[in-house]
């Protein structure tokens, strides 16, 4: 195992505590054991235990995400993700086979919200693979790399390909999944912080759930009412 990956699940292991990964377990419907290590401590022992390398040590970025994913528990999980994400300037083209594999381990709304604006950065380094992969996540049958084409544009703000978003939407737009309908609200909030107008006619006209409709026009209400 890679040195990295050995220290961090030893860290995770030393500040374990079974009373808080109880609740934790069971918030997250029993998909993954967990340490019981609340996030702000995470975080701390993620940096302290990268300090202790090198910076080119991030370059093994795929060795050790995978390592920490099949071998931690899901603090180990949430830290990979953030490594995979400060390992940027490492990506190749093959980044994403790594990101999928993460995707499709153990997968939950934590992990897949994760990795879905880590997609969004892998598609704005490679563009010309954005469309197929769209297409084939799209017609996977799986919803959660559907709740991903409807998020990895997330932190794309301004630059958020509106009538990419819009068709996403309107193809998904019978689905009875919740995690679809809520991510679609989502993705419509997010992109509403930028073009509200847009959003609010789009939902307007479009025949979306009413769940998608109330999370979308969420901060376009609060606005209108302060």
């Amino acid at each position: 195992m890679h040195p990295c990956s050995q220290a961090l699940l030893s860290a995770c292991n030393h500040h374990a505590d079974p009373q808080k990964a109880i609740p934790m377990y069971a918030y997250m419907k029993e998909i993954d054991a967990f340490y019981g290590i609340p996030a702000p401590l995470r975080k701390q022992v993620l940096r302290q235990t990268l300090a202790e390398f090198p910076k080119d040590i991030l370059s093994d970025w795929k060795t050790i995400v995978i390592e920490l994913m099949r071998n931690g528990k899901r603090e180990a999980f949430y830290s990979a993700i953030e490594i995979a994400e400060k390992s940027v300037k490492h990506w190749d083209e093959d980044a994403i086979d790594t990101l999928l594999e993460m995707v499709h381990y153990h997968s939950w709304w934590d992990t897949i919200d994760a990795i879905a604006p880590l997609i969004g950065i892998y598609i704005s380094l490679f563009p010309q693979h954005r469309d197929r992969f769209i297409s084939e996540w799209m017609s996977s049958g799986n919803f959660w790399l559907q709740r991903i084409c409807l998020l990895f544009q997330k932190r794309y703000k301004s630059h958020t390909d509106q009538k990419l978003l819009f068709d996403l939407c309107l193809r998904l737009a019978e689905e009875k999944e919740f995690f679809i309908r809520k991510g679609m609200g989502w993705a419509l909030r997010e992109y509403s912080y930028v073009n509200p107008k847009a959003v609010s006619a789009f939902v307007h006209a479009s025949p979306l759930s009413a769940l998608t409709k109330k999370e979308a026009l969420k901060v376009i209400n609060r606005l209108h009412q302060s």
